[in-house]
C-alpha cells in the first residue's frame, strides 16, 4: 500500500520488474508489464484518487515462471471503463487521455476490472507474443466478458442488451448466472465494446449496482449476438 503521490510508485514498480528478472522473463514481457504497470499506477493515483493524500493505492502482484498477475486498487469514485471516450477518433487524438486503458488492453493478455473500476487486475503470461505497435492497438477483435450484478434479472436487461448489441458489429451472448448477475461476452473492435457497453449502462443503470469487466483475445467463436438460457 502506497500513499496517492507518484513518486511512491516507483518502490512497487522496482519490485515486480526485479521479479520479473529474477524469474528470466524476456525483454518484450517485462516492456509490456512495466508499462501497464506504469500506466495502471498512475491512473490510480491521479484518476481515481486525485493525488489525494489522504487516499492509498493498495498493490498485490504474483510472478511465477508461467505468468504475472498484478492487482492495483485505489480508493477513488471508480468508472464505467466503456464510458471513456475513444482516444483514436480524429478529435481526441492530440489529447491523452484515455490511452493507458487502451495500452494496458493491447500489452497484457488478460484484464479486468472489478468493484465498479476501483480495481484494475491484469496478467501477462510468459508465453505471450503480444507487442503491438501503439498504431494498431484497435485494429484487431478482443473479447470482454462483462458481468453486471445489482436487480438485473428479471427487468428486460438480456433483451436490451441484445438489441443495443444489434447496433454494433459486434458477436457474442448475453445470460443470467445463477448468482444473480447478468453476464455478457461479446467480441468486436474495443472500441465498438466500449460504445455497446456504454450504452447498455446507460440504458439500465438504474437496475445495475457494479460492473466487472475482463478482456481477452477474441476466438471467432459467435455468429452473431444472442440470449443465451
Amino acid at each position: 500500500m502506497i500513499k496517492s503521490e507518484l513518486r511512491e510508485t516507483q518502490v512497487p514498480k522496482d519490485r515486480i520488474l526485479d521479479e520479473l528478472k529474477r524469474q528470466n522473463y524476456g525483454e518484450d514481457a517485462i516492456f509490456g508489464i512495466k508499462l501497464a504497470l506504469e500506466e495502471a499506477l498512475t491512473n490510480a493515483v491521479k484518476h481515481g484518487n486525485r493525488c489525494d493524500p489522504g487516499k492509498s493505492v493498495t498493490i498485490r502482484y504474483s510472478v511465477t515462471e508461467q505468468e504475472a498477475v498484478i492487482a492495483i486498487r485505489d480508493e477513488g469514485k471508480g468508472f464505467v471503463p466503456g464510458s471513456i471516450p475513444d482516444c483514436t477518433s480524429a478529435d481526441r487524438l492530440p489529447l491523452p487521455n484515455g490511452r493507458g486503458l487502451l495500452l494496458i488492453r493491447a500489452y497484457m493478455d488478460d484484464v479486468c476490472y472489478c468493484d465498479e473500476g476501483r480495481e484494475v487486475i491484469f496478467t501477462r503470461r510468459r508465453n505471450s507474443t503480444r507487442a503491438p505497435a501503439d498504431a494498431d492497438l484497435e485494429s484487431s477483435p478482443t473479447r470482454r466478458t462483462i458481468l453486471f450484478s445489482g436487480s438485473v434479472q428479471g427487468v428486460g436487461f438480456r433483451y436490451t442488451a441484445r438489441s443495443i448489441a444489434a447496433g454494433y458489429p459486434v458477436t457474442g451472448f448475453v445470460r443470467n448466472l445463477p448468482d444473480g448477475r447478468v453476464e455478457i461476452v461479446a467480441e468486436g473492435l474495443a472500441a465498438d465494446l466500449d460504445r455497446m457497453q456504454d450504452d447498455i449502462h446507460k440504458a439500465m443503470r438504474s437496475y445495475i449496482r457494479d460492473v466487472e469487466v475482463c478482456a481477452s483475445p477474441a476466438t471467432g467463436e459467435f455468429k452473431g449476438f444472442s440470449v443465451a438460457h
